[in-house]
């Protein structure tokens, strides 16, 4: 993937950019080239975050927010051309994968210890109730 940001406007609250993405699929059947123009309207310390580059991806948040939209209107593209399209994750790196997955199975047990309790002590009626509507609006 080849990406470029280039500034067009600058004001107060407000930053004009030219994006253009260039994305190949594996295998290498069709190679997809869009272009635009994203507008950041807000405060200027909001508008320098979304400007930042990720010290983990070296990208900049920005670009993640195009991809994310970009990849919608690729995928339609590819679904009606019958071809390839890219990974929604394209943009992040095999670390970042891997340490969503190894904290999403951290997670898992906890819910099943706290499940278990409740079933246990079924004696106490009105404490029951009040920890299903507890977790009901935790999830």
């Amino acid at each position: 993937m080849n990406a470029k940001l280039e500034e067009q406007k600058k004001g107060t609250n407000q930053e004009t950019l030219n994006f253009e993405l260039s994305i190949s699929t594996k295998p290498n059947v069709v190679k997809y080239s869009i272009t635009g123009i994203v507008s950041l309207v807000g405060k200027p310390d909001d508008i320098k975050k979304k400007l930042e580059v990720n010290p983990k991806t070296k990208i900049p948040q920005l670009l993640f927010t195009i991809y994310q939209h970009v990849f919608n209107s690729i995928y339609m593209l590819s679904a009606s051309l019958n071809t390839p399209y890219p990974p929604p994750d394209l943009l992040h790196p095999m670390a970042e994968k891997i340490q969503i997955l190894s904290g999403a199975a951290q997670s898992q047990p906890p819910p099943e210890k706290t499940e278990a309790p409740p079933t246990a002590a079924p004696a106490p009626a009105a404490a029951a109730p009040a920890g299903g509507e507890a977790a009901t609006k935790a999830s």
